[in-house]
């Protein structure tokens, strides 16, 4: 009998351990998620090409849903590319909706926009890139083409910045007008 006991003790205790680490994940996932969360909101809100105030992020396992409205088709795309650059996002779940449509806006206005948004995106991915040490790098991006001028640090920093540009949406070709330091 007092083998059964001891055993039935024994298997209690193991399930009520497993059932605290279990606990334990749960919470290091959430926190994790409450950071990204945080982190998300705070990119947004400090781009000042876009009006951020009602956009609403939530995170679950690093899947950010953006819901609310935004001004124009180019501010719902610049929202999506500054969520992606942000390091930990896994995916995007983009219900964000467009109350003054794109078609409606003069294609040069809507091409100025599409401009803006990839300068922004382009000097945001630059300045929080690990492997870029620079913060002098101007960005301008116009029908396409994005100059990137300045002084980086190394070669490596040069390609590198080069790389992250094309990567970008709308990016159609990039000028290298980067100099090495001395």
């Amino acid at each position: 009998m007092s083998k059964v006991f001891r055993s039935l003790l024994l298997i209690t205790a193991l399930s009520s351990v497993s059932q605290w680490a279990q606990a334990g994940n749960y919470w290091k996932a959430t926190a994790k998620d409450g950071w990204l969360d945080g982190y998300v909101e705070a990119t947004l809100l400090l781009n000042g090409n876009l009006d951020a105030t009602s956009i609403d992020t939530d995170v679950d396992n690093g899947v950010v849903t953006l819901r609310g409205k935004v001004e124009t088709d180019t501010d719902k795309a610049l929202v999506q590319e500054l969520v992606l650059g942000v390091d930990g996002v896994n995916g995007i779940e983009n219900m964000l909706t467009v109350f003054s449509p794109g078609e409606n806006e003069d294609s040069a206005i809507q091409r100025k926009l599409t401009d803006k948004k990839v300068a922004t995106v382009v000097k945001t991915r630059l300045l929080v890139a690990p492997d870029i040490g620079s913060t002098k790098i101007d960005v301008n991006s116009s029908q396409g083409v994005v100059v990137l001028e300045g002084q980086v640090k190394n070669d490596a920093e040069k390609q590198r910045a080069v790389e992250i540009a094309k990567k970008i949406t709308d990016v159609e070709q990039v000028v290298n007008k980067l100099t090495v330091s001395d």
